[in-house]
C-alpha cells in the first residue's frame, strides 16, 4: 500500500519500498542487539521445494516444470535454466547465478531477470540484491550505480543444498552511453553472507543507445564517416566528429563537423560545428529534438533534418 502523511506502523514482515527498491529494516532489542536470523519463511520453502523437485525431474531426464509460481496472486516467471544468458560466481559458501533472456540491452529498457542462490553449507544469509553498473575509463574502478533491486532482505537460515531462485527488475536509464572502448556495463550480483564470506556475480551486457544510432545513420547517409563519438562520464552527454570523404573536404574546405549531444530532459540538444579552413571562428548551428519525435519519426526524415543543418554550416557553392 502507498504510505500518506500519517504514520504507519512497520512489523517484522512488511515489506518496505522505496519506488520499486526494497529497503532493509534491522531491528534491535535494546538499541544494540540485532535480532538473529529466523527460519525460512513458508514463501521460500515453498521455492525452494519447487526448485528441489524441479532439478530432481531433470537428473531423471524428465520435461522440467516450465515455471514456478512467485507472485502473490500464483502468477508465473520463468526458471532461470530457461533463460539462455547465464553467469555464476562462488564460493565455498554458496554459488550465485545470474539469468537473462539476453546480453543485449538498450537506454530506457527494464531489464527482467533471475537470481538464483544455492546454499553450500548451513548458514545465514542477510541479503540478496543486484545492482546495474556502469564503468568508463574517465570514472571510478568500482563504475557508476545506476540502478540497484534488493532481491531478498534477510537474515534468514539457509540449509545446505536450499536452491533459492528470485527474479528481479532493473531501469536503465534514458540517454545511457552505449558499450564501446571506452565503456562497459554489467550486472552485479551479492548475497551477502553473515559471519562468512559474502558470494558474489557479475554478467556483462552490450548497451546501445538507439537515438545516438539515428544520429550516425543521418550523418553516415551524406557519405560523412564516423571519426570518434565518445560519451561522457555517467552518460548523457556526448560529443563526435564526423568526416567526410576526402575528396568532398577538399572541395568544401572542410576539415571535419564536430558534434555535442546532450540529453535535456524530454528532449535531445544537437550542436552542430563546421571546422573550416582559414576561419578563425568556425561557425555553429544548434537543434533541438523532442525525443519522442525522433524516435517514431522515419529514418529518411532525420536524415533530411541533419542535410539542412549542414546545408546552413557549408560554404556557398
Amino acid at each position: 500500500m502507498h504510505v500518506g502523511e500519517a504514520p504507519t506502523p512497520v512489523g517484522r514482515t512488511s515489506q518496505v519500498w522505496l519506488g520499486h527498491v526494497q529497503l532493509g529494516v534491522t531491528w534491535e532489542l535494546d538499541g544494540s542487539a540485532t535480532v538473529m536470523a529466523q527460519d525460512v519463511p513458508a514463501e521460500l520453502k515453498a521455492l525452494i521445494a519447487q526448485r528441489q523437485a524441479s532439478q530432481a525431474l531433470m537428473m531423471m531426464a524428465a520435461p522440467p516444470q516450465p515455471q514456478v509460481p512467485l507472485g502473490p496472486g500464483g502468477s508465473a516467471t520463468p526458471l532461470p535454466s530457461e533463460l539462455a544468458y547465464r553467469k555464476q560466481g562462488n564460493n565455498s559458501n554458496g554459488v550465485l547465478l545470474l539469468a537473462l533472456k539476453q546480453d543485449t540491452y538498450w537506454s530506457g529498457a527494464t531489464i527482467d531477470g533471475f537470481v538464483e542462490f544455492t546454499s553450500q553449507d548451513n548458514q545465514t544469509v542477510a541479503s540478496i540484491g543486484v545492482e546495474l553498473v556502469e564503468y568508463h575509463k574517465k570514472g571510478g574502478k568500482t563504475g557508476h550505480v545506476w540502478d540497484r533491486f534488493l532481491v531478498r532482505q534477510g537474515p534468514w537460515r539457509a540449509g545446505q543444498h536450499d536452491v533459492l531462485p528470485l527474479p528481479f527488475t532493473l531501469r536503465i536509464p534514458a540517454g545511457c552511453a552505449p558499450s564501446s572502448r571506452d565503456v562497459s556495463w554489467e550486472i552485479r550480483g551479492d548475497a551477502d553472507i553473515n559471519w562468512a564470506s559474502d558470494v558474489h556475480a557479475d554478467i556483462p551486457l552490450t548497451m546501445r543507445n538507439p537515438d545516438i544510432e539515428r544520429i550516425r545513420d543521418a550523418l553516415g547517409a551524406m557519405d560523412y564517416r564516423v571519426d570518434t563519438l565518445e560519451s561522457a562520464d555517467i552518460g548523457q552527454h556526448f560529443e563526435g566528429v564526423f568526416m567526410p570523404p576526402a575528396n568532398m573536404a577538399k572541395l568544401m574546405g572542410v576539415n571535419e563537423v564536430k558534434l555535442v549531444i546532450e540529453y535535456l530532459g524530454t528532449n535531445l540538444k544537437v550542436r552542430m560545428l563546421l571546422d573550416r579552413k582559414g576561419l578563425h571562428r568556425d561557425p555553429a548551428i544548434d537543434q533541438v529534438f523532442e525525443l519522442q519525435r525522433l524516435r517514431s519519426a522515419p529514418q529518411q526524415e532525420v536524415n533530411a533534418t541533419f542535410q539542412q543543418m549542414l546545408a546552413k554550416l557549408l560554404p556557398p557553392a
